[in-house]
């Protein structure tokens, strides 16, 4: 008889404790030959401890967001067979750093979890092609900024001296 290894998932808790409690038994329905393991910040180990179907807790040892510059050493050595990222809307808008951080550790698939449970594979071309429309969308957004703030650098202030002009209070 050939011995195959468990196998192992990996939670990196990005949404709140509230929605784990409903993605969770989704999840277990999902994957149901892994083992748990989970991944939060510091301040949340004593919350995670009430999950009885955690293989393992670990503690994310850097303070801040999840970022792809900051590597978690207790993360060294392993390879997860998935990783799932819960985010706490729909589409997973505003997760771009948890996304990222998630290619810092060794797996085969990537999952995000939404707030209503959808579990979507999220591949590492997706993850990348989200990043460069992030900053693709930074880049506009700065020239347009800097496009619209001569013309309303000078007519802002015109605009709003008519609204306050006591000769026009008689017209209304």
């Amino acid at each position: 008889m050939e011995y195959q290894r468990p196998l192992n998932a990996l939670i990196i808790r990005s949404a709140s404790f509230q929605q784990l409690d409903q993605n969770l038994p989704e999840l277990l329905a999902a994957f149901p030959d892994h083992r748990f393991d989970m991944l939060t910040h510091e301040h949340g180990m004593k919350l995670a401890l009430k999950y009885q179907d955690l293989n393992r807790i670990i503690s994310y040892s850097h303070s801040g967001s999840f970022s792809i510059r900051r590597r978690e050493p207790g993360l060294r050595g392993i390879r997860y067979d998935v990783v799932i990222i819960p985010v706490a809307n729909l589409t997973g808008a505003g997760f771009l750093n948890v996304l990222f951080f998630s290619l810092t550790i060794k797996t085969n698939r990537r999952f995000l979890c939404n707030m209503v449970s959808d579990i979507k594979r999220v591949t590492v071309p997706a993850i990348l092609l989200k990043g460069l429309g992030s900053v693709i969308n930074k880049f506009v957004s700065g020239l347009l900024t800097l496009a619209t703030y001569p013309i309303l650098r000078l007519a802002l202030p015109r605009m709003l001296s008519r609204l306050d002009d006591p000769s026009r209070k008689g017209n209304s």
